[in-house]
């Protein structure tokens, strides 16, 4: 990532780029068969990083769901400005060839997770309420952010992170106090937005369970049965999270590795490879 933001993607050499890492030129070829799938990871580790900066600090537990979303917010936007040069390097270089179908799916999942994540605290705020503009909201806030990011990126001008949580939650407190005043028809609704993030992986955990819940007391012992569903059952509630914890994913699946029949190892880790976690 550094190497591409110093000197953009096209003039970033792949020799440059071991010569960072410190590793020989040939190695880097066993992992990736061109520079332009070496961006589509660096791309992922972008947004697997700054999921991960929308997690809940330990520290921060015990506070109310509205101080973690504006900390939260504070440390998002964060991520963004100490990213400043990677991102400019991708607006700047829209010809870079990593195929079509592959960025829509970068950026598909990335607006899907964050949407949700936004989502998911407006209903913690603001309660059942504010359900039927929660889409609404999740989406203006979406515009706000966006903008403050887009202008502090074009102009490279930061700004302090604490004071962009602060003042989005309380434009937040606005939207939904007008929300509420004045009831009106919702724009976005579950049915036309994005929501179904991980439904694919989900999926490949269902028919895992499903395989553990039709076995017989022949297939395996009662008790490695229900250590295996409830593994497997807890690693379901995870992924159904907007932003799953990523170390509590890998542990149940380490965990279900360990645990699992020789005979359906080939499904866990079909389930396994659809959620990247390997």
């Amino acid at each position: 990532m550094r190497c591409f933001a110093r000197k953009g993607f096209h003039a970033t050499s792949i020799q440059e780029i071991v010569d960072e890492l410190g590793m020989a030129k040939g190695s880097i070829y066993f992992y990736f068969k061109s520079k332009e799938e070496l961006l589509l990871a660096v791309i992922w580790q972008f947004i697997e990083r700054m999921t991960a900066g929308l997690a809940v600090l330990p520290e921060e537990r015990q506070l109310a769901p509205r101080e973690q979303f504006k900390l939260q917010l504070g440390r998002h936007f964060d991520y963004f400005q100490n990213n400043w040069e990677f991102l400019a390097m991708l607006m700047q270089e829209p010809q870079i060839n990593i195929g079509h179908e592959q960025k829509s799916k970068l950026m598909r999942e990335m607006r899907e997770r964050l949407l949700l994540w936004k989502r998911q605290y407006i209903l913690a705020i603001y309660g059942e309420e504010a359900a039927a503009y929660s889409w609404d909201c999740a989406h203006l806030l979406s515009g706000m952010l966006n903008e403050i990011m887009h202008s502090s990126l074009i102009e490279r001008k930061r700004i302090e992170a604490g004071r962009v949580g602060a003042y989005l939650m309380e434009r937040v407190d606005d939207l939904m106090a007008a929300f509420l005043a004045r009831p009106a028809s919702p724009l976005m609704y579950a049915e036309a937005t994005p929501g179904n993030l991980g439904a694919e992986y989900r999926e490949a955990w269902l028919a895992f369970i499903r395989t553990v819940e039709e076995s017989g007391p022949t297939d395996l012992v009662p008790e490695r049965r229900a250590d295996l569903l409830e593994a497997s059952g807890r690693l379901l509630e995870e992924l159904k999270q907007p932003i799953p914890d990523r170390i509590v994913v890998r542990s149940l699946y380490a965990y279900l590795k360990e645990i699992c029949p020789p005979a359906w190892r080939d499904k866990l880790e079909t389930a396994g490879a659809t959620l990247k976690i390997e």
